[in-house]
């Protein structure tokens, strides 16, 4: 005898099961830690980046020193430094992006919905508190993120800006000097003129 379920589909075996939907609160908290994760990363790449070129010319100058300067070999060293240095910024370029990305989308939670960003970023700053106390914990570095998330927790509970109110402007406003008539030609008749 069959069951009545015939239309429901198998998961090939070993493929990985759908991760359950995430609640929004802990999706822009996701957001927020992979935002500061990316930041960090640019940072450390960066300043890891700024240290490849005097890194290459020191050590092609102790190369020259005992091998002295080959036109090859020169170019061989240059063309290696030349992939480097490419490979280098468009790792750069997609870090500087992803990270664009992902403030784009924190600042759109933010602004939809309030609430449940507040609640992301307190989460993170309750968490952040507690490692701070452990052992081997870089407490000013854990102090500098929490300052940050405070920073913004301050920014989304502070009332909006007021606009400042602007004078109304009548839509028919009254002429301002009417035109006037002489007295002396207030009581006269016009003349006729006759053809």
């Amino acid at each position: 005898m069959r069951s009545g379920n015939r239309n429901k589909r198998r998961r090939p075996s070993g493929a990985p099961a759908p991760p359950p939907p995430l609640d929004l609160t802990t999706e822009i908290e996701q957001s927020i830690v992979a935002r500061e994760k990316v930041e960090a990363a640019f940072g450390q790449f960066n300043a890891q980046r700024d240290k490849l070129k005097p890194a290459f010319l020191l050590s092609l100058a102790r190369e020259m020193q005992t091998t002295g300067v080959d036109a090859d070999s020169a170019h061989e060293a240059f063309a290696a430094w030349q992939a480097v240095e490419t490979s280098a910024a468009q790792q750069g370029e997609a870090l500087r992006q992803l990270l664009a990305m992902f403030k784009e989308r924190v600042e759109q939670f933010k602004s939809r919905s309030v609430d449940e960003a507040l609640a992301a970023l307190r989460r993170i700053i309750e968490r952040l508190t507690a490692e701070r106390k452990l052992p081997g914990a870089d407490a000013n570095a854990i102090n500098k993120r929490i300052e940050k998330l405070l920073a913004e927790v301050e920014a989304l509970c502070a009332p909006p800006a007021a606009q400042p109110l602007e004078p109304k402007v009548p839509s028919n406003p009254p002429p301002s000097n009417p035109p006037q008539r002489s007295s002396k030609g207030k009581d006269r008749p016009r003349p006729v003129i006759e053809k």
